[in-house]
């Protein structure tokens, strides 16, 4: 094990992904995770924004939300995740994943470089995200998603189950709780 900065280079990184519908609290998990394990956070929105940053919100299937935009979105971090495991520098993937081949792409990559991946599923009440995208609207508050209740009921049409090991966690669960459970299921590497 050697220091990158202020992060950890392990002969076994770890990478933890987590897919779920936009507003389920998948950012602030992420963030958490990767304080926690110090890993890199990749996000999707992130991406989004420095790739299309001229491209403002839009509806979903257009924009930055069009099919061959996301497509490069994912193509991206699929790019990043091979450079990091690449040099032993372990993430947090945070983004919809809504397809299982998108899943099962992050999965084959650790596999090449012998990673450790947990692929958790977050979800949240309906009645809580609804009401996030609302008071983020009247507030118009800035944050790096640009989805919203249209972007999320088109989202929800194509998400699409897994078939991968995967634990599932509900945002609304005490967030020490959810952290110790995907704690033991890395140290049981029932995603291996």
């Amino acid at each position: 094990m050697t220091k990158i900065g202020s992060r950890v280079r392990q002969l076994s990184p770890l990478v933890i992904l987590l897919s779920g519908l936009p507003g389920t609290g998948k950012s602030t998990l992420a963030r958490k995770l990767a304080r926690k394990y110090r890993l890199e956070h990749i996000s999707t929105d992130s991406v989004r924004k420095r790739i299309f940053r001229d491209i403002r919100q839009d509806s979903f299937g257009r924009g930055s939300y069009s099919s061959k935009q996301r497509n490069v979105v994912y193509d991206t971090i699929n790019y990043v995740l091979y450079t990091l495991l690449k040099n032993g520098v372990g993430c947090v993937l945070d983004g919809t994943f809504y397809k299982d081949h998108m899943r099962s792409k992050v999965k084959r990559i650790c596999e090449r470089f012998n990673a450790k991946y947990q692929l958790i599923i977050v979800t949240c009440p309906e009645s809580l995200i609804i009401k996030r995208f609302e008071e983020r609207e009247k507030r118009k508050r800035r944050t790096l998603s640009d989805a919203d209740s249209k972007v999320y009921e088109k989202l929800k049409e194509l998400f699409e189950p897994t078939s991968l090991p995967h634990i599932e966690v509900d945002m609304v669960t005490d967030h020490n709780k959810i952290i110790e459970r995907i704690g033991n299921a890395i140290s049981e590497g029932n995603n291996k």
